[in-house]
């Protein structure tokens, strides 16, 4: 390779030349173009004339170029996105590059410096910003539903059954309630666990009394009509089957004159209690 004044410029400071001349050409729009050829023209310096034979180490690279270890990284990548350094690992050693001429009019810088500018710290400003701005944007619903943040787990939703929601304040499942102001809640007055007291009342409910029903009272007058018309005897005895011819009559149960209980045994007009009690007393108490 010739200069304007004829003589031969080796591969290494043409590949100077040319990097110095990009900068020149988009270092306005794309600032970091220049940071990346910084880090190019240290390599060049440790390469042979046919730019070859270059393996600076990434920390002597971060020295010169005043920088981080993982900005040098990011250069690399991008003066190899463009087509102007290779590189070759090797194990246990540093990398080696090769500088390569660049062919044709000006590198496209715009589709690769996104290595150098997307930087882990960007990413997480800029995630801090999209979230804070989402928090910003996220409205409550009348309905308690909150709509869903586009990072992280989404906010509480109402979980239940997909019936409609009741106008009326005493809407909790199980329990009627009525809502008060200040966010406390007491029971209404309707509510499912209402009791009746229970004083005045027997203690053991399945233990039934002996009692009479109650008869209807009836004039007296009408009671011999309504037992003679049902065949009824005295005081609401059944009247007994008339006998059948040769056969002896049935004997006739009565009631207890004292009480008014029926009787079990016929021809007896006390009950075993009454009896007792007469043999002792001699008379009912009035």
């Amino acid at each position: 390779m010739s200069n304007d004044d004829g003589r031969v410029q080796s591969v290494r400071n043409a590949w100077i030349n040319a990097l110095r001349a990009e900068v020149l050409r988009v270092g306005r729009t794309i600032p970091e173009v220049a940071r990346v050829a910084t880090v190019g023209m240290w390599i060049a310096t440790y390469a042979d004339a046919d730019g070859s034979n270059t393996f600076p180490g990434r920390d002597t690279l971060a020295t010169l170029s005043g920088c981080s270890q993982e900005t040098v990284t990011r250069a690399v990548k991008v003066l190899m996105g463009v087509g102007v350094l290779q590189r070759k690992r090797r194990p246990n050693a540093s990398a080696m590059y090769q500088l390569l001429m660049p062919l044709g009019g000006g590198l496209d810088w715009q589709a690769h410096i996104h290595h150098m500018t997307d930087t882990r710290q960007r990413r997480a400003r800029r995630l801090e910003k999209e979230r804070a701005a989402a928090e910003l944007a996220r409205t409550a619903s009348g309905d308690a539903v909150r709509t869903a943040s586009a990072y992280g787990v989404p906010d509480s939703v109402r979980v239940g059954g997909s019936e409609p929601e009741s106008d009326s304040p005493d809407s909790v499942r199980g329990r009627p309630r009525i809502a008060s102001p200040d966010a406390v809640r007491t029971a209404s007055a309707s509510g499912v666990y209402q009791y009746s007291p229970t004083s005045g009342r027997d203690p053991l409910p399945d233990h039934t009394m002996a009692d009479h029903p109650p008869q209807p009272q009836q004039r007296a007058g009408e009671a011999a009509k309504n037992d003679s018309s049902r065949g009824e005897g005295p005081q609401g005895t059944p009247a007994p089957p008339a006998a059948e011819p040769g056969e002896q009559p049935a004997p006739a149960f009565g009631r207890c004159r004292e009480c008014h209980i029926p009787l079990i045994r016929p021809g007896r007009d006390l009950c075993h209690g009454c009896e007792t009690y007469l043999a002792k007393h001699g008379r009912h108490t009035a």
